[in-house]
């Protein structure tokens, strides 16, 4: 959520006109849902609204704004077949919104709001009107305005697009594009910084959730990480478990089995999580199913312990392709909060990406 807009504000503050391409509306068969952005300027461009041609006549049309140094935002319909030649052939209809430093206020409302991790959304008036930033829990009331009410819930629950096309918005008169932005759904918090952590933290920060990533050893962290990941070097790994949020992903796998074991009661111990997941094998699992019954922790909370990780099917012990595996797991625990997952595996798969 923040990168986009952290990127305007960047843009704004250095004086560096940007059009900002959002998919207000799709039918039929698109690259992209509507939400998708992407930020152009003369230089270079940021984000995707599906690549091919549409992508590149969209650039093309943004940087003619840019040397007409339009002010305006607009409207323009891509039939993907007959216009375009992308043979998905649907129709996507972009908002092309030219930001100058015009822009700053807006841009700084909104930055505050996503930095606090609030929903916000604006509303792009297309008729050279204002934009306007509305925090979370003015969503409902706008969308209402908009007679699109239905659709506001389920916008903040990250359950549908992010944007809509308002027609005739009653405030103007004009149409208008309401973009929702909502923190991302998932939060992970990801122990251990070896080459799987590495690779995993590589893979994670290209996705949307949000990743707490914490280990000791402040030499095995990579100098920069994506901004939706946060470094945590500690003594004190544990306290990080407290302190996570609720409905967490939480993702085990350190240098270390007894401080993995550690963590692991801890988890369980804790109960409020998504998903508590352990890199190892059906071996290692079973030893810890041993040490953790001797400790007293419950049996349902036992069963909850999710290890091996990563989907099945992608064999091979390589750090990268362990991290895909269990990247693709994890994006499958969106859109619903599971009480628990299958506490164990098949043998063909746990062995595929075993960790002794």
């Amino acid at each position: 959520m923040r990168a986009w807009i952290e990127q305007l504000a960047r843009l704004t503050e250095s004086g560096t006109p940007a059009v900002l391409v959002t998919i207000a509306a799709t039918r039929g068969s698109t690259p992209r849902a509507p939400g998708a952005r992407m930020i152009v300027t003369a230089a270079g461009s940021q984000g995707s609204i599906g690549g091919g041609q549409l992508e590149q006549r969209a650039i093309a049309l943004a940087r003619g704004l840019l040397a007409d140094a339009a002010s305006t935002a607009s409207l323009v319909r891509f039939p993907l077949g007959a216009s375009v030649g992308q043979c998905c052939g649907g129709v996507v209809e972009l908002v092309f919104e030219p930001v100058t430093g015009a822009a700053r206020g807006w841009v700084a409302a909104a930055c505050a709001l996503a930095a606090a991790d609030r929903p916000w959304g604006r509303r792009v008036a297309l008729d050279g009107g204002a934009t306007r930033v509305f925090d979370g829990d003015t969503v409902g009331a706008v969308f209402a305005l908009a007679a699109q009410a239905e659709r506001a819930s389920s916008l903040l629950a990250g359950a549908s697009d992010s944007a809509v096309l308002a027609a005739a918005f009653p405030a103007t008169g004009a149409d208008s594009l309401i973009d929702v932005c909502v923190p991302p759904e998932l939060q992970l918090v990801l122990f251990g910084a070896g080459h799987v952590g590495r690779a995993l933290a590589e893979v994670l920060g290209r996705l949307p959730l949000r990743v707490r990533w914490v280990d000791a050893r402040a030499h095995e962290f990579p100098a920069s990480v994506a901004a939706n990941i946060e470094r945590r070097c500690t003594d004190a790994p544990e306290a990080e478990v407290r302190d996570a949020p609720a409905d967490a992903v939480f993702l085990v796998l350190t240098h270390s089995h007894a401080l993995d074991f550690e963590l692991v009661r801890a988890i369980l111990e804790r109960g409020d999580f998504r998903l508590c997941g352990l890199l190892g094998s059906q071996s290692k699992r079973a030893r810890f199913e041993q040490r953790l019954h001797a400790r007293g922790v419950a049996e349902h909370a036992i069963a909850r312990l999710h290890c091996p990780l990563g989907v099945p099917g992608l064999a091979g012990k390589e750090p990268e392709v362990i991290a895909i595996a269990i990247a693709a797991e994890v994006l499958q625990l969106r859109g619903a909060s599971l009480a628990a997952r299958p506490a164990q595996r098949g043998s063909a798969r746990a062995e595929s990406h075993a960790q002794p």
